[in-house]
């Protein structure tokens, strides 16, 4: 038999697209008034994350202290149990304002401009608002940095996510599916240590993977004060067909009860700033192009979300023209000086 005998793909039909998702818990589909559709939606996001937003902070140590840019940055590990430590910088621990800052797909490093670290879409934004007066808080996320790999130290044992240069099959992400948990759900367990650590108000700042991290977490805190979230907020349905971006948004079953602008919204009446590059949008070799053409209708259903909370002026679309998938640092500040 040759080869020429198999099925081609021009011989199918290759237009899938899955049934459109009932999205029962989605503002506009409801049915109810604000307060009782926060009520609810926040609880049900709870469960679909697998979030317990009753954990406390574990032991904090110091490991090391450094100056740098006229910065103090202090290294932290926090143990979180199930044989596990996170580590954190805190930069400029004199500051009165803080800030959790909040990285994407990459590591801390491209935060704090470490010397030989080629700078990239995030623009080293701690270090820049630790520069401006505000002590900030910049937690390595699971899945990436030196936690690329849970399991680093269990012998021929991996549970990994991200690693730049090398093959990823993600089994951390899809070890906790089959746990009935999720990254995106862990890693808000572990914002909400450190902002327990904290003891204190606070502002968020996120971009990517850490933008959605900034519009999730703060759904289950009472100390959060005002959100910047910075490419991100574009419908879960474009997430990955049209806009190519990695698994570490997905949440198994999500869009039976809400979209992204759903769980926005919950921040209400909070203050938040939705920040796009107008060059983020889909094309090749752009994995995240969060500017993509369900982001405009998100950002109407967030406004109407807040418009019923009574705090539509509180919401604020940003974009920044020829930027692509990155922070505008400057916009970032002007944001949080006010």
């Amino acid at each position: 038999m040759d080869y020429d005998f198999l099925v081609r793909a021009e011989e199918l039909e290759l237009k899938y697209r899955a049934p459109r998702p009932e999205v029962r818990l989605g503002f506009g589909r409801a049915g109810l008034a604000w307060a009782e559709w926060r009520e609810a939606a926040a609880a049900r996001l709870g469960e679909v994350l697998a979030v317990d937003a009753g954990v406390r902070a574990g032991e904090v140590r110091e490991l090391r202290r450094t100056t740098t840019e006229g910065v103090e940055v202090v290294a932290l590990v926090m143990g979180v149990g199930d044989g596990l430590s996170v580590p954190a910088y805190l930069l400029n621990p004199g500051g009165q304002r803080v800030v959790l800052a909040l990285h994407g797909h990459g590591q801390v490093d491209e935060c704090l401009r470490i010397n030989g670290v080629h700078e990239d879409y995030h623009h080293n934004f701690a270090i820049e608002l630790a520069k401006a007066g505000h002590m900030v808080l910049l937690p390595e996320l699971r899945g990436f940095g030196v936690l690329s790999d849970l399991a680093a130290q269990r012998e021929s044992e991996s549970l990994s996510y991200w690693r730049w240069g090398e093959h990823m099959v993600y089994t951390l992400l899809t070890d906790t599916f089959q746990r009935g948990r999720t990254l995106l759900g862990d890693t808000v367990e572990d914002l909400l240590r450190w902002e327990d650590w904290l003891d204190t108000e606070c502002d968020v700042v996120g971009i990517s993977w850490g933008g959605d991290l900034a519009c999730a977490y703060p759904v289950f805190s009472n100390r959060v004060r005002r959100i910047f979230a910075s490419g991100t907020l574009g419908s879960f349905e474009a997430v990955f067909a049209e806009a190519g971006s990695a698994p570490a948004h997905c949440v198994p079953g999500i869009l039976e009860w809400f979209d992204r602008a759903d769980i926005a919204g919950l921040n209400a009446p909070r203050r938040l700033a939705v920040h796009y590059g107008a060059l983020d949008v889909p094309g090749p070799g752009n994995g995240s192009a969060a500017y993509n053409s369900t982001a405009p209708e998100a950002f109407a259903q967030l406004q109407e979300i807040y418009a019923a909370a009574g705090a539509r002026d509180e919401v604020t679309l940003h974009v920044t023209a020829g930027l692509g998938h990155e922070m505008d640092v400057e916009l970032l500040k002007g944001f949080l000086s006010c």
